[in-house]
């Protein structure tokens, strides 16, 4: 599912873009849910990051897309943004909040299309390569790599990484889901380790990051095998 987000004063271009989505979604053969908000108030009013792109008009009465933009940004780093102008020129105001393209009206489903399988290509990327958290009304993109293990006490995950521990409610299940591209192996009941960034193991502990982590008898012989392969059997 993509979620979308069309934020337009012009309820005309609004049914324009959804009726572009549901074509775009038949063709590709994905689901698309395409929210209509009629303004930026009403997108910032409580805003959560529940959305995967964001179509904003830049010309909007009271907040424009580009001030919507910028408040988003504070809370919310990944989700796409895409302009929609009557004139070009505003659209480099994208470049200051990482816009990902814009489109100008009257907007034709060509470059709709284009934009749609841009943003699309980006979402994939991300999803490979990265996590997306939610804590306390923001979202953080971690990349899995920088992630050294992964914690799980009292219905709580803790994400060590090496930019500092992220914790958000969840099962060791639900991490090994979110984390299933990486190397990331469990080693007891409690933690799962990212194999790439083990330094050392030792008797029943692992060293990881700063940590210290035990494995259990039964993992110990497969995480050495894994360690092995991530060295291209080099160990």
């Amino acid at each position: 599912m993509v979620a979308v987000a069309v934020v337009d004063d012009d309820a005309e271009a609004r049914e324009r873009l959804r009726g572009f989505s549901a074509r775009f979604a038949s063709e590709q053969g994905i689901d698309v849910d395409v929210s209509m908000l009629p303004s930026a108030i009403e997108l910032l009013h409580h805003y959560r990051p529940e959305y995967d792109i964001i179509f904003l008009d830049i010309e909007m009465d009271d907040v424009d897309g580009v001030r919507a933009a910028q408040v988003i940004r504070e809370t919310d780093a990944s989700t796409i943004l895409i302009f929609v102008t009557n004139m070009a020129q505003l659209a480099i105001k994208g470049y200051e909040v990482e816009a990902l393209d814009f489109i100008v009206k009257p907007i034709d489903y060509y470059s709709f299309a284009m934009v749609m399988r841009k943003a699309l290509q980006r979402m994939e990327r991300r999803r490979r390569h990265a996590i997306r958290l939610a804590t306390r009304g923001a979202v953080q993109v971690i990349p899995l790599d920088h992630i050294d293990y992964v914690e799980v006490r009292d219905h709580y995950i803790t994400y060590h990484t090496a930019d500092g521990d992220i914790r958000v409610k969840g099962s060791l299940s639900d991490a090994e889901t979110q984390l299933d591209n990486g190397n990331f192996m469990r080693c007891n009941r409690w933690y799962l380790v990212n194999v790439d960034n083990i330094t050392g193991i030792s008797g029943n502990l692992i060293t990881v990051g700063t940590g210290a982590i035990e494995v259990s008898r039964s993992k110990k012989q497969e995480i050495l095998h894994a360690i092995t392969r991530s060295m291209g059997g080099a160990l």
